[in-house]
């Protein structure tokens, strides 16, 4: 084991293209046929199980560490715990919009596009916020309070995404008044919101406005828990931690 120990390289710190994951697109009017939306249900299947293995490995990492207060393992469990909200939050956008892509009876799309705005909405909410109450409870800040023990190209990246994370949340109201609707079941108000068009395609792109959003966070957080993990492995090299 220790000869295995010896081998082990350290994580590469990757140079993300963050700019493409925030790109604005255009509804081009174009409705989905039968064919295209059978193929977008295969995609959204594939990588909801592709993200879903992911998981229950972050529960039994955050479940090994929750005795453990040491600062290293304050800032691992910070870590952690975001990027298991990320992920969960992908993954239930990526189902919500399944469904409404599945629904066929028109009562049953209306639904499911109100309870997909409610995910947007809380999903960003939580992530970065809207203004400064949301934003210091956001898990955006929970991890500014550790940029300090990371070098300076994650420091940078953190940066980076910060101004693209701002620009999203001045660029709409992401939804707050559907959510609103839907949450408290508002049902006058609700009736009317629901009633509004249904345009496929749109909704959709809506949907991949947070997943994109939540994607490249992702991306930096594997960056994070790479310079976490790099940190272990120079210890380990300088004799400085034993493994039993």
């Amino acid at each position: 084991m220790n000869e295995d120990l010896d081998n082990i390289r350290y994580s590469p710190i990757r140079d993300y293209k963050y700019a493409r994951f925030f790109e604005e697109v255009q509804y081009n009017g174009k409705t989905l046929s039968d064919a295209e939306r059978k193929e977008l249900v295969a995609i959204i299947d594939e990588t909801i199980t592709q993200y879903s293995e992911g998981l229950p490995m972050l529960f039994d990492m955050l479940e090994s560490i929750k005795d453990q207060h040491d600062d290293y393992q304050e800032i691992d469990r910070t870590v952690l715990s975001v990027m298991q909200f990320v992920l969960i939050t992908m993954i239930d956008s990526l189902v919500a919009s399944k469904f409404f892509i599945l629904a066929v009876g028109d009562y049953d799309r209306r639904f499911m596009r109100g309870k997909l705005r409610v995910i947007l909405n809380e999903g960003f909410k939580r992530l970065y916020g809207f203004d400064e109450k949301t934003y210091n409870k956001s898990e955006w800040n929970r991890l500014l309070q550790l940029m300090g023990c990371f070098p300076e190209d994650i420091n940078r990246q953190y940066q980076e995404l910060s101004y693209y994370l701002e620009k999203h949340a001045k660029s709409s109201y992401w939804w707050r008044e559907e959510r609103n609707l839907e949450t408290h079941m508002i049902t006058e108000e609700l009736y009317v919101s629901r009633n509004e068009e249904i345009i496929e395609s749109k909704v959709m792109m809506d949907s991949m406005k947070l997943f994109n959003t939540l994607l490249a966070v992702n991306h930096f957080l594997t960056n994070v828990h790479a310079c976490l993990f790099n940190y272990l492995v120079e210890k380990y090299k300088r004799g400085e931690m034993k493994v039993n």
